[in-house]
């Protein structure tokens, strides 16, 4: 299988995630449905949502280093800052495609909530 992050001349660059991640796979993808959780304040929340995506990475035989595609979900613009502290910490220098959503979540105490993709490299 091959990975090839994309951030080509004409195209907006950003330090922290690839404008677009082609991957040519004969092997398993693996969606994992948004995580989050709904005690604690919004760097635990966040933190909890990337433990829980870690095990079920695990789960499928995965890693981080295996993500392609990062959905993050917050519910107020104030909390930019701390999910990209968040994201940078956990993902370090993987760089998946990713797109950050300000938005209601579901649960009125969900402060975060993160979904990936994945692809065995």
């Amino acid at each position: 299988m091959a990975v090839r992050k994309l951030d080509p001349e004409g195209v907006r660059r950003f330090a922290h995630f690839s404008q677009a991640v082609l991957v040519e796979v004969p092997g398993p993808t693996l969606y994992v449905a948004g995580q989050g959780d709904v005690t604690g304040d919004f760097e635990i929340q966040a933190r909890k949502a990337w433990t829980q995506i870690e095990v079920l990475l695990n789960e499928a035989g995965m890693t981080l280093t295996d993500v392609v595609k990062v959905t993050g979900y917050v519910v107020d613009r104030n909390y930019v800052s701390a999910y990209r502290a968040v994201f940078l910490e956990v993902m370090g220098e993987v760089r998946p495609a990713s797109t950050l959503v300000i938005c209601d979540l579901v649960h009125p105490a969900m402060l975060v909530e993160i979904e990936i993709v994945a692809t065995k490299n």
